[in-house]
């Protein structure tokens, strides 16, 4: 099973009001860490979805990883969907069983979080996702098998692939309950950032 990450990087920042990805976080910037997770998993490849061939935030060897394919979208500034599109259409040229749609933006989730979610998927095959949910809540990252391409690539607008994920469809896939709130923790503010370098300082 081939299975790749959609790393959702082309937002435009407008509540922190400059690039949240290029912030600084030690020797890394705030959107490489979840990256560094990404390529460190099982995943067979990582589309980065960015609105900017420049992505600044992005280290060069990242950039040249194996595993890492980056993806302009120009029309990311329509709505997450577009990005979303984008990395599904990829997943499609290159024949991918399903893909992980993760967040530039939460820099804790870890590499057992994704390979727990790889590992369901692999166990259940029929599984048309595997869905992060914290206090009931879905949040991503979030798996779909390649059965959900065409209702992902319907989607429109500012809506995420999380619009699918409700009422009786939800028996068609798995939730993981995720119990640490630090895990899906997302930067959107400058108060997410200070929190943010804060627990990297306790590290």
């Amino acid at each position: 099973m081939k299975i790749a990450g959609i790393y959702l990087a082309a937002g435009n920042s407008s509540r922190m009001g400059s690039d949240k990805l290029a912030l600084p976080v030690g020797t890394m910037t705030v959107g490489s860490l979840a990256l560094e997770t990404a390529l460190k998993s099982l995943l067979d490849e990582v589309y980065i979805i960015t609105n900017t061939a420049e992505a600044k935030w992005l280290p060069d060897a990242m950039k040249s990883n194996e595993k890492v394919t980056i993806l302009t979208c120009s029309t990311a500034n329509d709505g997450q969907s577009e990005s979303l599109r984008c990395g599904i259409e990829q997943a499609q040229i290159e024949q991918m069983d399903a893909v992980i749609v993760m967040l530039a933006d939460q820099p804790f989730i870890t590499v057992q979080m994704l390979e727990k979610m790889i590992t369901c998927m692999k166990k259940n095959p029929s599984c048309r996702f595997v869905a992060t949910t914290y206090e009931q809540t879905i949040t991503p990252p979030v798996l779909f098998s390649s059965a959900m391409y065409p209702d992902l690539l319907k989607l429109r607008g500012d809506k995420g692939a999380r619009a699918l994920l409700q009422g009786d469809f939800l028996q068609t896939g798995k939730l993981y309950p995720c119990t640490d709130k630090r895990l899906v923790f997302d930067i959107d503010t400058k108060e997410d950032y200070q929190v943010l370098k804060s627990i990297e300082k306790m590290k």
